[in-house]
This record gives C-alpha cells, sequence and structure tokens, in this order.
C-alpha cells in the first residue's frame, strides 16, 4: 500500500507540473496573439500625424514637440492605459540655451590710409545679410581677411594653400567646391572632405572664421538668406538646467560663414560677382603655384544673444503587472518623439524635417505595443511585471530628456529590469537594399551586456516574427559608437541591461527627404511585434537579466555618471 501511494503522489506531482507548464504556455501564447493588432495599417495612422508638416519637425520647445506630445497623451487617455509622469503624462524639464536676437558684420576697407567701412550688414529675424552663419560665432571676431584658395594641403600634389602662421587669428576666404577631379586629373586626394578642411582652419590653425565663396548666384544666395533669417532665433546649445553650472557654456566661438557673390567679388578685387567663376578657373590652372595672400579688408563681427529657458516634456504611461513579486518591477519600453525641426532647404524647397523614421517610426510602434498589451489587460490578460512607455524629448539635442528621466526616475532605477529603445526602425540601409535583403534588424546591447537579455528576445523572435537579427553594429569597439548614441545609453550607463533596435542610416538622415511615404510600414509592423512579444518574455521571466559583460561594466564604470 505504501508503495502505491507513493506512485500517486507521483503521478500526481507530475501531472501537475505538466499542467502548469501547459496553462504557463497558454497564457504566453494568448498574450502573444494581441500582437496582431499591431498592423501597418495602425503605425500608419499614428505616424501621418507625428510626420505631418503642421508640426514642423518636432524641434525641441517648440510647438510643434508640445503638439506631438499632445497627441500621445490622448492616445493614452483614449486606451486607458495609466499616466506616470510627474504631471499627468507629463514630466517636466527645463533646459537652458543661447537664442541669437541678430549677428551683426561690419566690413571694413583698408584701401586708403584710414579704415572705411565697406558694408554693413545685420543677419536676423527681420533681415538679411551678406553673410550667412552656418555654424559657430558665438562670440564678437575681429580679423583681417585673407584669401587661402581652397583651403587645403595635398603635399603628394603639390598643393599648398594654407599658412599657419599667416591665418591664424584671421577670417581666412576659401571656395566651397574643392577641385578633386579636372579633366580626368586628380588635382586633390578625394579623401580630403570638407569636414577635415573647416577642422584644419578653425582647430588646427585657429582661423577666427572662414568664408566660404559658393557656386550660387544671387538670386539663389538671397533666397539662402531669406530662409536663414526666419531660422536665426532658433534655440542653440540647449542643456538641461540642473546639470548647468556656468552662466554660458557658448556654442563654438569661431565661424563657418558663407557671403553672398557681391562680398566675394569685393574681397577678390573684381568688378562683378559675374566674373568669379573665370579667377575660379584659372585657380585651378595655378592650383599647385598658388599662395595664401591677404586681401584690403577686416571684419568686425558680433552676435547679440542670450540665454534663455526652454521647457520640454517627457510623457509617461504605465501598465501595472499583476505578480505581487514581480509588479513593482519594470519593463521599459522608450522611443525618443523630437526631432530637428525646420532647416535649410533641400533640392525640392522643403526646409520641414518630418522626421517620419527618425523617430516618429519608434514613437508610433510604442502606441500600437500599448494598445496591444492594454487590450491584453482589459481582457484579463496582464504580465507579471509592470511596463512603463516612456517617450523623451530633447535626443537630438544630446540625451537631454532621457538623462533628465535616468536622473529623476519614476519608478527606481533598481526595479528597472531592461530597457528597449526604439529608434529608427521604419526603413532600411542602402547596404541592405543593395543586398535585396531588408527583412532585418540590428540589435545593440543585448549579448554585449546581457547574455540572459539576448536569449530572451532571441526567443521572441523565433517564435514570432523570425526576422534576421543582425549584429553588424553591436560592438563596444565599432566606430560608430552606436551602443551609446540613443536614449538607452543614459539607462545602460546606470547598469540597466538594453536592447536598441535599430534599422541604419539612410539618405534622408536628419534632412526633409525623412517622409511618410517612405516608410516601408510591414517592416516596421514586424518589428514592433518583436519587440512586444520580447517585453512579454523579459516581463514574465522568473529570473531577471543580468549585466554579465566585463568590458561592458569596465566601460560603464569609466564613464562619467
Amino acid at each position: 500500500m505504501r508503495k502505491l501511494s507513493v506512485v500517486l503522489l507521483l503521478s500526481v506531482f507530475v501531472y501537475s507540473c505538466v499542467s502548469t507548464e501547459r496553462l504557463q504556455e497558454k497564457r504566453y501564447q494568448d498574450l502573444v496573439s494581441y500582437s496582431d493588432t499591431i498592423t501597418p495599417e495602425l503605425l500608419r495612422t499614428h505616424l501621418e500625424v507625428i510626420a505631418h508638416d503642421s508640426l514642423e519637425g518636432r524641434d525641441t520647445g517648440s510647438e510643434g514637440e508640445r503638439l506631438a506630445a499632445q497627441y500621445l497623451i490622448d492616445q493614452y487617455e483614449r486606451l486607458g492605459v495609466a499616466p506616470k509622469g510627474t504631471e499627468g503624462y507629463r514630466q517636466p524639464f527645463m533646459l537652458n540655451a543661447e537664442r541669437v536676437d541678430s549677428l551683426v558684420y561690419r566690413t571694413y576697407s583698408h584701401h586708403n590710409d584710414e579704415p572705411e567701412l565697406a558694408n554693413h550688414s545685420t543677419e536676423s529675424k527681420t533681415g538679411t545679410s551678406e553673410y550667412i552663419r552656418l555654424f559657430g560665432g558665438s562670440e564678437p571676431l575681429k580679423g583681417d581677411v585673407i584669401f587661402g584658395g581652397f583651403g587645403v594641403d595635398d603635399p603628394s600634389r603639390d598643393v599648398q594653400h594654407l599658412d599657419e602662421v599667416a591665418m591664424r587669428d584671421k577670417w581666412v576666404l576659401i571656395f566651397d567646391d574643392i577641385p578633386y577631379v579636372v579633366d580626368g586629373d586628380t588635382l586633390i586626394n578625394p579623401e580630403i572632405s570638407n569636414n577635415q578642411r573647416v577642422a584644419n582652419l578653425l582647430s588646427r590653425i585657429e582661423a577666427k572664421g572662414v568664408l566660404v565663396i559658393s557656386d550660387m548666384n544671387s538670386e539663389e544666395f538671397d533666397e539662402l538668406a531669406l530662409a536663414n533669417s526666419e531660422m536665426i532665433v532658433q534655440p542653440q546649445n540647449m542643456r538641461l538646467q540642473y546639470m548647468d553650472d556656468s552662466e554660458s557654456q557658448g556654442d563654438f566661438p569661431r565661424a563657418y560663414t558663407l557671403i553672398s557673390p557681391e562680398m566675394a567679388a569685393k574681397f577678390l578685387d573684381l568688378n562683378s560677382a559675374d566674373e568669379i567663376h573665370e579667377y575660379r578657373e584659372n585657380l585651378i590652372s595655378t592650383i599647385t603655384t598658388f599662395e595664401p595672400h591677404s586681401t584690403d579688408y577686416f571684419i568686425d563681427y558680433t552676435p547679440y544673444a542670450g540665454t534663455v529657458e526652454i521647457e520640454s516634456n517627457n510623457v509617461l504611461a504605465f501598465i501595472e503587472g499583476e505578480n505581487p513579486d514581480l509588479k513593482d518591477e519594470v519593463v521599459v519600453l522608450m522611443a525618443h518623439y523630437d526631432h530637428i525641426g525646420i532647416s535649410q532647404p533641400d533640392e525640392t524647397g522643403n526646409r520641414i524635417n518630418n522626421g517620419a523614421d527618425d523617430n516618429g517610426s519608434g514613437t508610433v510602434a510604442l502606441l500600437a505595443m500599448a494598445e496591444a498589451l492594454q487590450k491584453a489587460a482589459d481582457n484579463g490578460r496582464k504580465l507579471d511585471r509592470s511596463v512603463l512607455f516612456l517617450h523623451v524629448s530633447a535626443e537630438e539635442k544630446g540625451l537631454l530628456g532621457s538623462r533628465y528621466y535616468s536622473d529623476h526616475p519614476v519608478i527606481p532605477i533598481d526595479q528597472t529590469v531592461t530597457a528597449f529603445n526604439a529608434d529608427m526602425i521604419g526603413r532600411s540601409d542602402p547596404e541592405n537594399i543593395e543586398k535585396g535583403d531588408t527583412d532585418y534588424v540590428y540589435l545593440i546591447g543585448g549579448e554585449i551586456i546581457s547574455s540572459e537579455l539576448d536569449s530572451l528576445v532571441q526567443a521572441a523572435n523565433s517564435e514570432t516574427v523570425n526576422m534576421r537579427l543582425d549584429r553588424k553594429y553591436n560592438d563596444l569597439t565599432d566606430a560608430n559608437q552606436f551602443y551609446r548614441r540613443s536614449d538607452h545609453w543614459n539607462f545602460g550607463r546606470l547598469d540597466v541591461p538594453f536592447v536598441f533596435f535599430f534599422t541604419g542610416v539612410h539618405e534622408d538622415y536628419h534632412a526633409p527627404g525623412d517622409e511618410v511615404h517612405k516608410i516601408d510600414f510591414d517592416k516596421l509592423s514586424r518589428i514592433s511585434r518583436l519587440i512586444y512579444t520580447s517585453t512579454i518574455q523579459v516581463a514574465n521571466y522568473d529570473g531577471r537579466p543580468e549585466v554579465d559583460n566585463e568590458e561592458f561594466i569596465r566601460i560603464t564604470q569609466d564613464q562619467p555618471r
């Protein structure tokens, strides 16, 4: 009788375990089934609002950013997802920034014994100038103008257009287009980029500024000057107010400035702007014998600017878990909803950077995942752990919104189990388009931080969308440093394991061409479903993904916190 009892008890125990496993599997599959609501049509509906022209590129602190935040709040209220900000769904934070009122250029001639005012231009919201500041120029600058040809040195081809001694503390005048190859002959090494040229002049040689002669005619320059004047009051150099321990950190003191054809003719001592093209052709023909030389002009540049306060907002929504032992822990789903606003017009005249992919795609993915999880919860199918939907702003200004949240979390960082970041997940990069294989997503984080977390994401992928998980950039030594170039880093620096879902940089990155009609909504839907299912895996995981990569631990310890 005793033996029979033991057998019966063992049978009951085994049956109970099998039943529990089956129930757990059914629960998991029930939750996964709600991912069917994450459709291309739903994502498009949201993105057509988030990336609409009326939001003017969602620049930090702008009315467009405010409208985007309100749309997110309206959607979470509609779905019945609870607020988790410090003010409803909002988590406000303050920024300091510089705002320009006007930039004044006084150009003097030394033709006679006494300096003579040759031009007085003011770049402002209400007026255009003979000068267009492209970047820098945060401080007053005074100096003579020296002509530096094409502004490059290429010793292998006997090109010597730089003079470190003569150009220091001067305004250096150069032609914009570098003549790399002319009539089949390589005149200048094509690997010498414009960025290298500018860095040489402003940083190594320490020129006061660079004056650029473009190939635009007067009408084209005037159109650009008008567009630029409308942007001049946009705040620059934003930083978190609570971390700003200086009166003003400034931007970049030395200036990179485009000049009008008329000013270029004046500096080159030509009769009119019509002679500039021929002058450039003659310079090309004497490119190896040219030497920098002084002009008869002096520029006194004064920026009128001041520090302003700007309020921005993170948007937070929350679905509580049901396991009493785990619901105080949270999985963070994050995406930045800001973009870069209005810029110089592209070749079509478009000036609005809609940011459909960057990062409208991640923003609407979170909304669709929230809808799926809330529907599941409403039907009695909740996760063990809680989920925080974190829409951060000011990412484009230096990951400022996520930094603010990580320093002021609404749920303690030590209760944050994982951060999943979705940033630019709506298109494919040229490399994969050329290969004809666009059913992929780049995973950054995961295995280089936490082997457990990586395994959970892999399991979610194999059980659902089965995309190609590309780890090309998943390297702590990768030159792109993507592992710390988006908002997940502000969790990673505090030892929270993360995965960054990303599909790569394309030709419309930070350009007006990043528009809704270029989004691959089928792909966006599949990646969103992958993140959704990965969230279920982590939220219902009995353990907790640990940071176990020693190299990552060393790197985070070496970084400022």
